[in-house]
């Protein structure tokens, strides 16, 4: 249930929404858990289901107003997303729970100028965000109860302008800096049969502070030729003040040149050089857990950001009205690779995020939207966006080539909608290939993926301007969602594979029916 709010008056704007949601993951339902033993071939059989939903709400404030011959915006947010979920596996004479208890309760506020300052354009931006989040993870079975719990406290807040100079119509300069300031405090326990666990980096405070500044230029040189040339200079200094005590500093150039070639109105040509720098994920710089697969994962306070050099060329086409083609081909070298590693301390060794070397990255997009008049479809779209990641990296314990942990190889998706003016309706079907990813651990190599079909069908009423209908059906193709566990005895590279796990769930199909009324 949502209500929306929003009044002109002049060349002000009043912004307001207030939301209830519920959340339900896609892989509810019910299916089978079984663990093969190796060496003896024997199966032990159990049945599963897993149930996961939550019930969340946010709140939006927004005000636009003339401000100093400029224009200037406040808005502010606030968003709970708790989430309960849980495996079941039985058999006769045995129950097993997995369940996992999470919330994340956030915050934003920003502030943001534009407008003419004397020759140029000038852009101011304040953004503060906050963020607090639990995590409650409770195996247990006969003879067998782990409880891991995770709280974490994290902030963002960001300042940036930017300065716009256009001396002619074919000519457009810009500079700017920006200035962040990151934190984590966060704390994580764990107990595995009532006995306390120490993880690495399971207490941590670490906080960021970087700097950047940029400077680009367009250029239309014609009608035909647009380029575009810059840098970003980043500057950062990362410092953990809990558990592992240290400081580091980095310094990243950030190059960007693009070449758009248009040799007529329905064709483009571009290249693209670039290099990218990731942004660190905070979460992994303290311990985490999924007792339902992967068990333990420690944190770590070394990690570094993930560098890509990207080197793109695309082809774009556009004709019968509506339709267009694109197609792309990038290929991205990637330094510091963020994967997994181990970390060993008094407690054993568990796996961590960290680096792993240097990989590439080759990527494949082909995207279609094609009108269907010429078949007799009336207002009748097709849209199909393809896309295919290539990925490789050295194996830090096998020393093999792999693609990169995490990484998904396709992403495959066909929509087709079509306007039906006489009956104030539009209806749609959206089919997804669904995807597949792999992650590599020093005792262990896991597979997920989900087996199509995924469908969903929709048709939307509107009767007059104020009423609008909607009816949606998720899922009725009802995919399978599949975990498969490799577990070795010990390093994969020198230990023999002892037992699969697989986890096999059948998913559940939703109906959605939703009713919006605007008053004027």
């Amino acid at each position: 249930v949502s209500v929306e709010y929003t009044k002109h008056s002049g060349d002000s704007i009043y912004e307001a929404s207030i939301s209830r949601d519920a959340g339900y993951d896609d892989a509810v339902g019910k299916g089978f858990h079984n663990i093969t033993d190796i060496a003896t071939g024997a199966v032990t059989h159990q049945n599963a289901r897993y149930n996961g939903f939550g019930f969340g709400g946010s709140m939006t404030g927004a005000v636009t107003v003339p401000l100093f011959s400029g224009q200037f915006k406040a808005n502010l947010a606030l968003q709970a997303e708790p989430f309960h979920s849980s495996f079941f596996y039985t058999n006769p004479g045995f129950r097993q729970q997995i369940s996992d208890k999470n919330g994340n309760n956030n915050g934003e506020l920003g502030l943001h100028w534009q407008g003419d300052v004397g020759s140029v354009q000038l852009e101011t931006l304040l953004l503060q965000r906050l963020g607090h989040s639990t995590d409650l993870n409770i195996s247990d079975a006969p003879g067998d109860n782990q409880r891991f719990h995770n709280t974490s406290n994290t902030g963002e807040s960001i300042a940036r302008a930017t300065v716009r100079y256009l001396p002619n119509t074919s000519l457009t300069l810009e500079t700017g800096a920006e200035g962040a300031y990151n934190f984590l405090d966060g704390a994580s326990s764990f107990v595995d049969n009532g006995v306390v666990v120490p993880l690495p980096s399971g207490d941590a405070s670490v906080n960021e502070k970087r700097g950047e500044i940029f400077g680009q230029g367009t250029w239309k040189i014609s009608d035909q030729w647009l380029v575009e040339a810059g840098a970003r200079f980043e500057f950062s200094k990362i410092s953990s003040t809990r558990g592992v005590i240290q400081s580091r500093s980095f310094f990243y150039p950030k190059p960007r040149a693009v070449i758009t070639w248009n040799p007529d109105k329905q064709t483009q040509l571009r290249m693209r050089y670039e290099r990218v720098v990731g942004q660190l994920d905070f979460t992994n710089f303290v311990a985490s857990s999924n007792l339902a697969a992967s068990g333990i994962t420690a944190g770590n306070v070394n990690l570094k950001p993930d560098q890509h050099t990207q080197y793109e060329i695309s082809f774009e086409r556009h004709f019968m009205g509506k339709g267009a083609f694109v197609a792309s081909f990038m290929h991205e070298e990637i330094k510091d690779v963020v994967d997994y590693v181990p970390i060993t301390n008094s407690s054993g060794t568990f796996d961590a995020p960290g680096n792993i070397g240097n990989g590439t990255n080759e990527e494949i997009k082909v995207n279609l939207t094609l009108p269907l008049d010429w078949i007799g479809l009336k207002n009748g779209l097709l849209t199909a966006t393809n896309k295919f990641d290539i990925t490789s990296v050295k194996d830090p314990v096998t020393g093999s080539n792999r693609v990169i942990s995490g990484q998904r190889p396709q992403d495959i998706e066909l929509t087709l909608t079509q306007d039906i003016d006489s009956l104030k309706s539009t209806w749609g079907i959206f089919y997804y290939n669904c995807w597949n990813e792999d992650y590599y651990r020093l005792t262990q190599v896991r597979r997920r993926s989900t087996v199509p079909p995924y469908l969903e069908l929709w048709w939307d009423y509107k009767p007059t301007a104020d009423w609008s209908f909607r009816l949606e059906l998720y899922n009725p193709g009802r995919f399978s969602y599949d975990d498969k566990l490799y577990n070795y005895a010990g390093p994969r590279d020198v230990s023999t594979l002892t037992d699969i796990e697989e986890l096999r769930i059948k998913s559940q199909p939703r109906i959605y029916f939703r009713i919006r009324k605007t008053f004027d």
